[in-house]
């Protein structure tokens, strides 16, 4: 099979799983978990329930997942990330655009949002993927620094700090939002991670790109 050719079916693929993905999230986001089941999902991804078992075993993983390929293109914007960067700057960067990309339908984002604060049976599911994206991040980190993952928690520590500081962020969301302003606010909060968080004078600006 050709390059070109794989490469389009691949597109296809993932696209697919999205398509499944964002269907689940804004039905669930409506009509809470329970209410919710996979042919509905399906119908509304255009795609046959035979179709959506291909690439889920259940709709709460098609809620929660992240994608290999979206943790694989994590690890190689990482590794991509300038060598004498701070590795806590790197892991900051990398969490920066990612959540550029996620807000780019604010729509959607809400509805995550909304689903995730109505449906708490989904945390233990979504802990498990944040854990293994987790890990994947702090590999890169001990590639870049030379101080192994399995003897040293600074990698693991890095990473999760700058998670935990995304995942408050972006679960302070409520009703209307501005992308631009939110992305800001985790710029903020990584910045004063960077900084050892030293109580900022209030009221404050936020940092400036790169700061």
């Amino acid at each position: 099979m050709a390059a070109a050719e794989l490469g389009l079916r691949e597109r296809k693929k993932r696209q697919t799983r999205q398509a499944i993905r964002d269907a689940a999230v804004r039905l669930v986001a409506d009509r809470g978990l329970e209410n919710v089941t996979v042919e509905e999902i399906a119908q509304a991804a255009n795609v046959s329930p035979r179709t959506f078992f291909n690439y889920f075993k259940s709709k709460e993983d098609a809620l929660v997942g992240i994608d290999k390929e979206e943790i694989d293109e994590a690890c190689a914007a990482l590794r991509a990330r300038p060598a004498d960067e701070p590795p806590l700057a790197a892991v900051s960067a990398i969490m920066l655009a990612r959540l550029a990309d996620r807000t780019a339908h604010p729509d959607l984002h809400l509805a995550r949002v909304q689903m995730h604060r109505t449906n708490p049976q989904l945390f233990g599911a979504q802990a498990r993927t944040w854990r293994y994206f987790e890990r994947r991040l702090a590999e890169v980190v001990a590639e870049r620094t030379g101080i192994p993952v399995d003897e040293d928690p600074y990698p693991m520590t890095v990473v999760v700090a700058v998670m935990a500081v995304t995942r408050m962020v972006l679960a302070s969301t409520q009703g209307a939002y501005d992308p631009a302003s939110l992305h800001d606010r985790l710029r903020t909060a990584l910045a004063d991670l960077g900084h050892g968080l030293p109580p900022p004078a209030w009221p404050r600006q936020p940092p400036r790109p790169g700061a």
